[in-house]
């Protein structure tokens, strides 16, 4: 189960020869700096197993109002000189600030499968209802697989660019499908059977799914 009714998701690249920098800061400074306002339960980072964006990073809070307010946009608008420093070398970023219509499972996983696609036209209520109340739940009753998401990014909130973002081009996602799994097959089997395309496409799905599998790096919870 996610975390919170909402969450931060984002896909981006980071050259290899910038990692070690980019983990001093991210992993130190930024997941830290995060989970450590009101509201932010959880981060995680993963990175590339198959896919388009070298790293995926998902931060998950009680709603959607704790990424709009005030405490986020404060530390947000205030970014630190590693912040400066670091961001540069983040390219080519996919985010969404998103609302988790439904979470099914009984923990992280820490293999993931994430999936971008647009319902086509007319065609929302269908693919909503069987991602919810089909594919999803399904597929956390295989033994392997710890968590299956539907988010949906919300498109007025996603579009806002704080200080740290300025001049960091991004593409808004819409709906988002999140698996995680005990391993790169256990998620692939679920993309290959209730989320293969044939199957999305049967209920209301475009064209132009977007498909990529990563392993977790690094979780950070809350201060307790």
């Amino acid at each position: 189960m996610l975390l919170g009714q909402a969450a931060m998701i984002n896909w981006s690249d980071v050259a290899p020869e910038h990692r070690p920098a980019y983990y001093e800061w991210h992993s130190r400074e930024h997941m830290v700096g995060r989970v450590a306002i009101p509201g932010f339960q959880r981060g995680r980072r993963y990175i590339a197993a198959h896919a388009r964006r070298d790293f995926l990073v998902m931060y998950e809070v009680d709603d959607l109002s704790v990424l709009t307010g005030a405490a986020y946009l404060a530390k947000a608008n205030a970014p630190s000189a590693l912040t400066q420093r670091t961001t540069p070398f983040v390219k080519n970023s996919v985010r969404g600030l998103s609302t988790v219509k439904v979470s099914f499972g009984i923990c992280a996983g820490g293999c993931a499968l994430t999936l971008r696609f647009e319902p086509a036209e007319g065609h929302d209520a269908e693919l909503a209802r069987y991602l919810t109340q089909e594919a999803l739940p399904r597929a956390v009753e295989r033994p392997d697989i710890a968590g299956a998401h539907l988010l949906v990014a919300d498109q007025t909130a996603s579009t806002m660019v704080p200080v740290e973002r300025q001049g960091r081009p991004t593409i808004i996602p819409n709906w988002i499908v999140l698996i995680e799994g005990v391993s790169l097959d256990a998620v692939n089997g679920v993309g290959d059977a209730e989320l293969a395309d044939p199957a999305l496409s049967a209920h209301g799905c475009a064209p132009g799914i977007e498909r990529d599998t990563y392993s977790l790096q690094i979780m950070v919870l809350r201060p307790r």
